[in-house]
């Protein structure tokens, strides 16, 4: 056994992977995975948005203020530390792992809207419910750098399925809308 003053060695610290293998699983399919998003106004939330072969699940993970958040870099590091759980885990950890989970079946999903953002905006995806009384999901990505790739994959997840996907120039912000998404 290791003293006090002694750290730990690399070995000490390795996880043998094959421990998680009998944990319990969904089998749920990942079929896109847009990492690093913000949600909502104060505070922002993070969120990832899962496409798999049972529906669309966002995740929301952290919450963030301005000052305390984006200034120290909170963003970044807990961004990083959810994609870890769902590179050694996968996703029924990041569900179970997340603040708030949102499932939509796609039967249940009218459009994804991706902006394509700009010089004065990051690029958003909007998730609109086919019940248009039901609430809308929006999410600023900011991990994004590619939105035609991001596109042409929406476009494939969305192939066979109900929804439409549309992509728009500009910043996709809509002052009516986003109050009544932050009143929902």
């Amino acid at each position: 056994m290791a003293s006090e003053s002694e750290s730990p060695s690399a070995s000490d610290l390795e996880v043998d992977l094959e421990e998680f293998d009998d944990l319990p699983t969904t089998d749920i399919e990942t079929e896109l995975h847009v990492h690093f998003g913000m949600a909502g106004s104060f505070p922002l939330r993070l969120a990832d948005l899962f496409f798999a072969d049972d529906g669309l699940h966002i995740v929301e993970y952290s919450y963030i203020t301005p000052m305390f958040g984006l200034g120290t870099k909170k963003h970044r590091r807990e961004a990083s530390a959810m994609q870890e759980v769902y590179d050694v885990h996968g996703l029924d950890e990041v569900l179970l792992q997340g603040d708030t989970v949102h499932w939509l079946n796609y039967r249940a999903i009218d459009r994804v809207v991706l902006h394509r953002g700009g010089y004065f905006g990051r690029p958003k995806l909007t998730v609109y419910p086919a019940d248009e009384s039901a609430r809308s999901h929006a999410v600023r990505l900011h991990e994004e750098d590619d939105p035609d790739a991001l596109a042409a994959s929406l476009r494939e997840v969305a192939e066979g399925r109900p929804f439409d996907v549309v992509v728009e120039t500009g910043s996709g912000f809509d002052p009516r809308e986003n109050v009544q998404r932050f009143f929902s």
